[in-house]
């Protein structure tokens, strides 16, 4: 009866050790390439900013910016353009579509 007991005591130390681990180690791979992720958006970020403040270029189309910034599907590079403060335009005739920091571009957001 005892040794049954034991048995039991040991085996579930040993089930909570293994779940313990295993648990640990795939959250703290989970955290790496969250922690990857958001690093990779803050540069791009930063990216995106750099391109926006070009003192060349008050305004810069989405094409020109998605070619500099290679990797990112359309909407999500439309919200790390959103992120680094950049707001969009629309040209009329072309329908084509330009982003700018809003900082940059105040006087045309009455237009």
């Amino acid at each position: 009866m005892m040794t049954t007991v034991l048995t039991s005591i040991v085996t579930a130390f040993g089930t909570a050790i293994v779940t313990t681990l295993a648990s640990f180690i795939l959250q703290e791979r989970r955290i790496k390439f969250e922690f990857a992720q958001m690093r990779t958006e803050f540069m791009a970020e930063q990216v995106a900013r750099q391109l926006l403040e070009h003192e060349k270029w008050q305004r810069r189309s989405f094409k020109a910016i998605k070619y500099r910034l290679g990797g990112f599907d359309d909407d999500e590079l439309r919200k790390i353009l959103v992120r680094a403060g950049a707001i969009r335009f629309e040209d009329r005739n072309t329908k084509e579509e330009f982003w700018g920091l809003i900082h940059r571009n105040r006087d045309a957001l009455n237009s």
